[in-house]
């Protein structure tokens, strides 16, 4: 297999690395991150939020990846459930970030070392999702958790699809409007 290959070509400014090669898409196809941090103003963890930032950029990149070119088969499968560990993933930390706050305001005792299962069973006793979203999110949990291979008795190529990609996208969409209204 091919090893990556990055090209420094201005050691001062990081942006023109490989900046030689084949130019996927044009300047400004992508929210910077900056922007992307508004809409999870919520968020009032600064590395959290920063970090969820940079996971919606490379979202968006997908998304954009797999809508502008020809992707299938094998490829399509695996891409699909990027997408949705990556969903997995900034939900995740972003429960954490609204957890620990509510916590620390209520007196509530939060243990970071709770399983994610719980935590999203405690996130709904909290208040900070509802009954529809806590059942997505113990869905996209299990989808995430395939991310280890040796528990798979099925074959990837043809196990994660559009429609459930779009699914978790509209569910990370949902989870966003759903912190933007009730937030406390």
């Amino acid at each position: 297999m091919e090893l990556l290959i990055k090209n420094i070509i201005d050691t001062t400014n990081p942006r023109n690395d490989n900046s030689d090669k084949k130019q996927l898409f044009t300047s400004g196809t992508f929210e910077i991150a900056r922007n992307k941090r508004e809409s999870w103003n919520f968020i009032k963890d600064e590395a959290i939020s920063r970090n969820i930032s940079y996971q919606m950029q490379y979202l968006e990149f997908q998304v954009r990846l797999y809508n502008d070119y020809q992707i299938y088969l094998t490829v399509e499968s695996l891409m699909c459930k990027n997408i949705i560990v990556t969903i997995g993933g900034i939900i995740e930390a972003a429960l954490f970030a609204l957890m620990t706050e509510h916590a620390e305001g209520s007196g509530y005792q939060f243990d970071d070392r709770t399983p994610y299962f719980k935590r999203i069973d405690e996130a709904y006793d909290m208040q900070i999702i509802d009954r529809e979203l806590k059942d997505t999110l113990h869905n996209l949990r299990k989808m995430r958790n395939l991310v280890h291979l040796n528990t798979l008795d099925y074959r990837e190529y043809q196990a994660y699809d559009v429609e459930e990609a779009n699914e978790y996208i509209t569910a990370l969409e949902r989870f966003i409007q759903y912190q933007t209204t009730h937030a406390k």
